[in-house]
């Protein structure tokens, strides 16, 4: 399961929804949910869509590890916490 996992921690992280993510990847909901449902791996190419519409790769997703020109996460995260410190001043 630890594709899911990682799968639902950049959907969270990113507030985003299984219904976005369908429409993203042109996977439907129902199937998307299944897997995730059953812990079925995903086909490669469905992973390919998965990983894009997340802005990660399918390396993370799979093995949640980090190669040098994933840094989509992380600049990510670094807008996120930038954005939260202004908005806290106002």
């Amino acid at each position: 399961m630890e594709f899911w996992d990682n799968v639902e921690e950049l959907r969270a992280a990113q507030h985003t929804s299984y219904r976005w993510i369908s429409q993203k990847t042109g996977l439907p909901e129902t199937t998307i949910s299944s897997m995730r449902n059953s812990g079925t791996e995903p086909r490669v190419s469905d992973a390919i869509k998965l990983a894009s519409a997340l802005g990660t790769t399918v390396e993370f997703l799979c093995t949640k590890t980090r190669i040098p020109h994933d840094s989509y996460y992380e600049k990510y995260n670094c807008l996120k916490t930038a954005l939260s410190k202004m908005l806290e001043t106002y």
